[in-house]
């Protein structure tokens, strides 16, 4: 099980969390508003309002999620930070399996 980091535009976060939910690439995504981030890009030191997004997957769809994320959102290089869970409580851990598996064609 992996928690995968990454921030976003404000504006690109709804999509973004919407979108990987309903593939099923994440379980869950918890969208936190209000992160001024600082960096230095192209020679520049920018001040930026984003949100931060933290997303629930099993290992194995990581490089899937990732590849879809970056095409959803809008940075020019967005951060993936992908952290190892040893473990869950059970009970989270069979909902986030569930949540991620994809359905057969006619299931909700």
């Amino acid at each position: 099980m992996r928690i995968i980091l990454s921030t976003c535009r404000i504006e690109d976060a709804e999509k973004i969390a919407d979108t990987l939910v309903e593939e099923r690439l994440v379980a869950s995504v918890n969208i936190v508003p209000g992160v001024r981030t600082k960096v230095r890009f192209k020679g520049e030191v920018l001040t930026q309002e984003e949100c931060l997004l933290v997303m629930r997957t099993r290992a194995e769809l990581v490089w899937k999620l990732e590849r879809r994320y970056l095409e959803l959102n809008t940075w020019e290089i967005p951060e993936v930070a992908t952290f190892e869970i040893q473990e869950w409580n059970p009970a989270y851990e069979a909902w986030m399996r569930e949540a991620t598996t994809p359905q057969e064609a006619g299931s909700p």
